[in-house]
């Protein structure tokens, strides 16, 4: 991975309330208590992390980074998620994955990117595994672009609000899955479908920026076959 490491310095004001909390290790997406969910510092849980990376110096000018999975990869093909991915024995910690792993999925260079800090883990306890979602920021639009087409089909940029972003109500759904409800939606412009984990928290990063989450009372969608393998 590119070194040294980015400097801190001040975050735009409508960051800076998340940002405390991630520097504070807070947690962002709460789940309920599961029997699956190994006890903290099993062996057996694997462990990850995801790159949160907001641009922009003010919120109506603000993008989050999203990936469509490679539509060959064996787990979740065609979905849509954060940049990031497993701990490596050689990583400092779960900012170097996420950071690690964002530059070998999107070719981003992490001296780019400030990083505010890293969430409390998140249990999935249906994969054995913790996620920790890391919070970058960078001033402007990055030169991303996909680095490895078996991995990552295309990378996009989703704007917090405005039209066509995920703030937009045209584009928020509750979505269903046979349908059982699995929490927020967003369709968003391009066929850019985004549910379940990564939906989740990008809407608590939304309820972070003091924006709304996705209403109950919204739409809903099943989710497209393409979407749910």
């Amino acid at each position: 991975m590119s070194e040294p490491w980015p400097a801190t310095g001040a975050l735009p004001d409508f960051l800076a309330p998340l940002a405390e909390r991630a520097r504070r290790g807070e947690v962002l997406l709460r789940r309920d208590p599961d029997p699956r969910d190994p006890a903290d510092g099993s062996g057996a849980v694997r462990r990850s992390a995801v790159l949160l990376l907001v641009t922009g110096t003010s919120l109506e000018e603000a993008h989050v980074v999203l990936e469509e999975r490679g539509h060959a990869m064996r787990s979740q093909p065609g979905q849509f998620s954060l940049p990031g991915g497993g701990f490596d024995p050689g990583d400092r910690d779960d900012v170097h994955t996420a950071l690690r792993e964002a530059e070998e999925e999107t070719g981003l260079d992490p001296r780019h990117v400030q990083v505010a800090g890293a969430f409390a883990p998140i249990p999935m306890p249906w994969r054995v595994q913790r996620v920790t979602p890391v919070l970058g920021w960078a001033p402007g639009p990055l030169p991303l672009g996909v680095q490895d087409p078996i991995e990552v089909e295309r990378v996009v940029w989703a704007p917090l609000v405005g039209p066509g972003s995920l703030t937009d109500p045209a584009h928020r759904r509750r979505g269903l899955l046979r349908g059982q409800g699995v929490g927020p939606v967003f369709e968003l412009p391009e066929d850019a479908f985004v549910w379940g984990f990564t939906a989740m928290i990008l809407e608590q990063l939304l309820v972070g920026l003091g924006l709304d989450p996705v209403p109950s009372g919204s739409p809903t969608r099943e989710i497209p076959p393409e979407r749910r393998r």
